[in-house]
């Protein structure tokens, strides 16, 4: 089997390790399941949990990723239908943080592993 690229495999929410294993047990559109992860790579084994409570750090990352989306809407509408109300955009920006929250929690946990995960591609399993 052919290497899965890193950028790939962010997207994909798979293993930082092996590239392989998903991180999530569910799919994204089951939005009773969606936050459930699995605790160990089910291709390398490796612990995704490197200490208890580990992704509450990924709560930054979840804001930084909030903050810029808004950013960007707000510019897109100022640009695209200036002038319009507090209204508009406070409708914007309510409806992306409820369309976008199951993605923007997944890729906030996934970039957190990514980054501070300390897992290395092709790294000592388990």
């Amino acid at each position: 089997m052919q290497t899965r690229p890193k950028g790939l495999a962010v997207l994909q929410g798979r293993c930082p390790q092996c590239r392989v294993g998903k991180l999530f047990k569910y799919p994204t559109h089951k939005l009773s399941k969606f936050t459930e992860i699995n605790e160990h790579c089910p291709s390398c084994g490796v612990k995704f949990e490197r200490e208890p409570r580990f992704f509450d750090g990924a709560m930054y990352i979840s804001y930084a990723l909030s903050v810029g989306l808004f950013l960007v809407s707000a510019f897109l509408i100022y640009q695209l239908f200036h002038p319009v109300s507090e209204t508009v955009y406070m409708v914007a920006i309510i409806s992306e943080v409820i369309l976008l929250y199951p993605l923007m929690f997944r890729f906030s946990r996934i970039f957190y592993l990514y980054i501070f995960g300390g897992l290395k591609f092709g790294g000592n399993k388990k």
